[in-house]
């Protein structure tokens, strides 16, 4: 399906493909696919060239290789992309215009910024990571800094460290295993990184970047994806969160609880 096959479609052809060749009917009963909406969907597995039609009594329909046609699925799928890939640059060039980029100049950053949750969330908080020049302080629960920070944002955070950005973890004392112990080690290689515990699961889960930017986790007891999240610029909202965060890391301590 994720080649460009609808289900039904998806099933007509798995239908078609476990034999030699079928009747529309054979097809409906086989499928479980209500005869009307075989119909149609043959008609399109045979514009793009996945199944023929066998001209006989009564007509049969069968299915070309499995190999081939996800060969040929794949390549419509690239083309397709290509094609999308083509019309956005197009249409990028066409709203560079200067009244455009006037009007962004004028306006200015916004103070306030709901990030939808998802993959943009990993985004921004990636590209807030990679745009740090001098500090990164984070406050994270456990789950969080072993998936995401071990994980999800190594790459980003390792070349932050090249850069000699100061990075802080506060973290929540997980369970001392020699797992977590490894990942404490990922921060405490770089002598760019400090973590420090608490003993209990953060309130807030929020980050600082560079004392400019601060990124708020609107519900913090959610997996790092399925949370929207509050971007801010705002100079009293990034004094009251460093403060916190100080306060947090002078009573936090060096070694897991």
């Amino acid at each position: 399906m994720e080649l460009g096959l609808t289900l039904v479609q998806a099933k007509i052809y798995l239908t078609l493909i476990e034999s030699d060749s079928l009747t529309t009917a054979e097809i409906s009963k086989m499928s479980k696919i209500a005869r009307p909406d075989v119909y149609p969907n043959l008609s399109k597995l045979q514009l793009l060239g996945l199944v023929e039609k066998i001209i006989e009594s009564p007509v049969k329909f069968r299915a070309i290789p499995i190999k081939q046609s996800l060969s040929l699925l794949l390549r419509t799928k690239t083309e397709q992309y290509e094609r999308i890939k083509a019309d956005t640059k197009i249409l990028l060039e066409t709203f560079k215009t200067n009244k455009l980029e006037k009007t962004h100049k004028e306006t200015g950053s916004p103070q306030f910024v709901l990030i939808p949750q998802g993959k943009t969330v990993i985004d921004k908080i990636r590209s807030a990571i990679e745009n740090a020049q001098l500090s990164i302080d984070l406050v994270l629960s456990w789950k969080r800094f072993s998936r995401g920070i071990v994980h999800t944002f190594s790459e980003s955070l390792e070349s932050a460290w090249e850069r000699k950005v100061k990075t802080r973890f506060i973290v929540e004392s997980p369970l001392k295993t020699k797992t977590a112990a490894q990942f404490v080690q990922f921060c405490r290689k770089s002598p760019y990184c400090q973590i420090r515990f608490i003993p209990h699961y953060p309130e807030t889960i929020f980050g600082l970047y560079d004392r400019k930017g601060v990124f708020l986790i609107v519900f913090s007891k959610t997996d790092l994806h399925d949370s929207p999240a509050l971007w801010s610029i705002n100079r009293s909202l990034i004094t009251l969160v460093g403060n916190r965060f100080e306060t947090i890391w002078n009573t936090a301590t060096e070694n897991m609880i």
